[in-house]
């Protein structure tokens, strides 16, 4: 694509100055990006697959080992690929006429059993950064119809093109001397990215003083977690000040954050040191997200309760549909009403009508009356009283003279329960004769 404005002109102009990768820098990616990778046979052979020399070595179940002929330290690997193909990317960062320029190299080694390992390197695309944070890609083209990171037209040419997702890739490695622009050094990168994407702390160090602040205090990790959702970062701002002023180094940018989330949700105070600058992040983390949780059930449970309580509401004030429930109800299970089971201290007999699914409801906090129980065909429902209270809520199939469920309050195991289900099994028969009545 030919150049549109005076940026992208002066991006070109530059980009004819740029030097090939020195033999420093090959030497580099031959040590740091190309893999070293030692093969164990089963007879204890190892054989290097930088140089394709094999010698006998002791099984010690080491992960790495050193090379005798070429002295690269290798790691150990025990199966049978005799052939590896790896691919990856590495970077250099240089500048060029007020440009911060990041340099993307696709790498592909070939490792054969036997053979010295073969490489080559090819540049994918550059980042061209001002000092204010706008940018130019310059890229190779890719090949349309394929949807791969990797899938680029090698023989295109470096021109400035428009971003595409696969120039958000990750550098493995940074290649070389770092050559920073001096606006970059003043907003306190000191050449170091700290396994962050290159491109994003360069622009963000540019652009968001609030970066420049945490990269500066050596919060690296909330930087880089802000660099990814700057959302956040305008909500907790303050309570980063506090840490920093503290002297509190966040060690795990993402779990701080949820922290900090639960406590607001706590409704304490965020700007308060001893809530937000933990000895122990990962117990004070548990400790509150357990809290919230609880509290989040509460308020779904009160939630639901007023939905229920509305639904009842409404319902009941059809006068109609109400009346026609409860007719269909005792027509299908009055016949049932009159059986009472007892033991020494448990009595258990049927709902007899609309309003018991009501109050049972109400005692139980369970969903018998607005599930609409009362008009199960086959289903007999039942109760557990003790004292005059009702304990438990029973589902019976009247057809297969099965017990379906057994609950307690807010669906719990409810006391005796054992108890409940001997006294109706022993039962059954009567069941079964007014079935049949």
């Amino acid at each position: 694509m030919k150049p549109r404005n005076k940026l992208q002109r002066m991006v070109v102009e530059n980009l004819k100055k740029l030097p090939p990768l020195s033999d420093y820098q090959k030497k580099q990616v031959e040590k740091h990006v190309v893999p070293h990778i030692a093969k164990l046979n089963s007879k204890g052979e190892y054989t290097c697959m930088d140089c394709g020399n094999s010698w006998k070595g002791n099984k010690n179940n080491a992960d790495i080992i050193t090379c005798p002929h070429c002295s690269a330290k290798l790691t150990v690997e025990k199966d049978r690929k005799r052939k590896i193909v790896y691919k990856d990317y590495f970077a250099t960062v240089t500048r060029r006429g007020g440009f911060q320029v990041i340099r993307m190299y696709f790498m592909s080694a070939t490792l054969r059993k036997g053979k010295k390992v073969t490489w080559w390197a090819s540049e994918a695309f550059h980042r061209w950064i001002t000092s204010d944070g706008r940018e130019v890609i310059v890229s190779r083209k890719r090949n349309w119809l394929c949807h791969y990171v990797d899938s680029w037209d090698w023989s295109s040419d470096l021109e400035v093109r428009p971003e595409h997702y696969a120039h958000s890739v990750r550098p493995s490695k940074i290649i070389g001397r770092i050559y920073a622009i001096p606006e970059l050094v003043r907003n306190g990168f000191n050449g170091d990215f700290h396994y962050y994407n290159p491109s994003n702390v360069v622009k963000s160090l540019l652009t968001n003083n609030r970066i420049e602040t945490l990269w500066k205090a050596g919060q690296f990790q909330l930087a880089g977690y802000f660099m990814s959702s700057p959302y956040y970062l305008d909500r907790y701002w303050p309570s980063i000040k506090i840490a920093i002023r503290n002297n509190y180094m966040v060690e795990d940018a993402s779990m701080w954050c949820d922290l900090l989330g639960s406590l607001s949700y706590m409704e304490k105070d965020i700007r308060n040191p001893k809530f937000i600058c933990p000895d122990n992040l990962n117990k004070a983390h548990d400790y509150w997200q357990q809290k919230r949780q609880a509290k989040e059930e509460r308020v779904r449970r009160q939630q639901q309760r007023q939905r229920e309580m509305d639904g009842e509401n409404k319902y009941l004030s059809n006068t109609k549909q109400v009346l026609k429930d409860e007719q269909k109800y005792q027509k299908a299970k009055s016949r049932y009403f009159d059986l009472e089971f007892k033991d020494q201290e448990i009595t258990v007999k049927p709902l007899t009508s609309i309003k018991e699914f009501i109050d049972e409801w109400h005692t139980m906090h369970h969903c018998v009356f607005v599930n609409k129980y009362y008009q199960k065909e086959h289903s007999l429902i039942l109760h557990a009283i003790v004292n005059g209270v009702s304990i438990a809520t029973i589902e019976m199939d009247i057809k297969n003279l099965e017990i379906l469920q057994c609950r307690g309050v807010h669906n719990s195991v409810p006391p005796f329960k054992d108890r409940i289900i001997t006294l109706i099994e022993s039962n059954k028969h009567k069941i079964a004769q007014k079935r049949a009545s």
